[in-house]
């Protein structure tokens, strides 16, 4: 229990590390990049989503399900993965590099002054696969020190590049891929050194048959869950202007806020759950911890966006100010999202999971229906919207096949607390209060649910009943 916490803590930091430093770079960033630049970044990191879904077929999550099996020669596993996706990924890249016009014109529609950038993001694709397979490896030969000092090196090596580039060297958003791409590259260095003893020239064709027969079901939620995340802003480049997304990529960027809680929360359900959901007054306790949960995320999301606009001037400048309308908006989507691992407890126990790929793709058809019937006449405010009503929709599907496997029940109304509190800030945002108002009502609203977490949940009293217990 004591390692898994120590190493829990260690995983997490180094994980936040790079969300935080991407959010703490945006003063510098806005202040020299254009919003047509940060427009057509966001474009083609979009476009990067998708294509390295294609590039590496997720073998990594197949090869890492066999990683402790008995009687699995671990040499041939690694190299075998290893040489899929360096195939598969440099296959891809060769492709892309030959019709790379294509897809930054026709596709993105972006100038081809923008094509040095887009090639640099090619580059990144096979490099992104191999770091991803090499950290997932270093961690199961449970090393979170030497992980972590990994993904430290490589984020000051990323961060250096980028900075130079931008700042001094005047080159725009090619710096910022640059960096990805030697940060990426001393990564591989870095963690293959470490996984040194498992590479080697060989293939098992039964390794990778069995890796693809686990990876390639998965495929279809990870397609769902980059549509929810990355189609709106492809769609606003290409329909509205890249200006705009520029602007619409600073909330984005923003919301991320909300990952700090994910990381912890998508670490600790799970070994939780299994451990627990046997024990008498399960439900009880599992009620009690999400009244919690979400009462926290509704302090959190009331705060920042009662202060968005704030946030924003701080962080990059007046021209950016309408992103704390739609970092308000995202709150919903980015606080519903964190609920999902709650939602799917039904499913994870019964090991029913081709639920959770139905339910991803019912909530990527609402928001893609959305879009396409809401974008020209709401404009950009289509698209936290659309991804709002597609978390919603996935996750009452979720909860409701859940709560069907008679496991779970939740308390759902303060999920609804949650949603309608963020809107309620949202009016308070458009009709313009002052900032002694937004911060008095923000103190206000956060205090009275402070007290009743205090009163009515009694986390001081749950939290000595669990040491007790343990």
């Amino acid at each position: 229990m004591k390692r898994f916490f120590k190493d829990f803590f260690i995983y997490g930091f180094a994980s936040i590390l790079g969300k935080l430093a991407a959010v703490l770079l945006m003063p510098i960033y806005t202040s020299i990049l254009t919003k047509e630049e940060y427009g057509a970044m966001a474009l083609i990191i979009a476009c990067q989503g998708v294509i390295g879904l294609v590039s590496n077929l997720n073998i990594h999550s197949g090869i890492a399900r066999d990683y402790h099996e008995e009687g699995i020669n671990r040499t041939q596993l690694v190299s075998t993965g290893i040489w899929s996706i360096l195939g598969i990924s440099s296959t891809i890249l060769v492709v892309m590099l030959m019709t790379s016009k294509f897809w930054l014109t026709k596709v993105l529609g972006l100038s081809e002054i923008y094509i040095n950038p887009f090639i640099l993001m090619l580059f990144t694709i096979p490099a992104a696969s191999l770091l991803s397979y090499f950290a997932i490896l270093t961690r199961f030969k449970r090393k979170p020190v030497l992980y972590s000092i990994g993904t430290l090196i490589q984020l000051l090596v990323q961060l250096s590049v980028s900075i130079t580039g931008v700042v001094f060297l005047r080159l725009g958003i090619l710096s910022i891929f640059a960096g990805t791409l030697c940060g990426e590259l001393f990564g591989i260095l870095y963690y293959s050194y470490i996984n040194r003893s498992h590479i080697s020239f060989t293939f098992n064709k039964e390794y990778i048959r069995r890796a693809l027969l686990f990876s390639i079901p998965t495929l279809p939620a990870i397609l769902a869950g980059w549509i929810d995340s990355s189609m709106g802003q492809i769609i606003i480049g290409k329909y509205i202007s890249t200006a705009d997304l520029g602007v619409y990529s600073i909330a984005l960027q923003l919301s991320s806020v909300f990952a700090f809680i994910s990381i912890g929360l998508n670490n600790v359900w799970l070994p939780y759950l299994y451990e627990n959901y046997n024990k008498e007054g399960f439900i009880k306790e599992i009620n009690r911890l999400y009244t919690a949960i979400v009462l926290i995320l509704t302090i959190i999301a009331v705060s920042v966006s009662l202060m968005s606009k704030e946030i924003v001037l701080l962080l990059s400048n007046s021209s950016y100010l309408d992103a704390s309308k739609y970092f308000t908006l995202l709150c919903i989507p980015m606080c519903v999202y964190l609920l999902f691992p709650v939602a799917t407890s039904g499913i994870s126990i019964s090991r029913d999971t081709k639920y959770i790929s139905i339910s991803y793709i019912a909530g990527s058809i609402i928001n893609i229906a959305f879009l396409f019937f809401m974008i020209k006449s709401i404009g950009i405010y289509a698209v936290p919207i659309a991804l709002g009503l597609s978390r919603i929709a996935t996750y009452s599907i979720l909860y409701y096949i859940s709560k069907s496997k008679g496991i779970i029940v939740l308390p759902n109304g303060v999920l609804v607390l949650l949603i309608v509190s963020i809107l309620v800030c949202f009016f308070i945002i458009n009709i313009n209060l002052g900032t002694i108002y937004r911060a008095a009502i923000a103190v206000l609203a956060c205090g009275t649910i402070a007290a009743y977490i205090a009163k009515y949940i009694n986390l001081k009293q749950f939290i000595t009943a669990r040491k007790k217990r343990t």
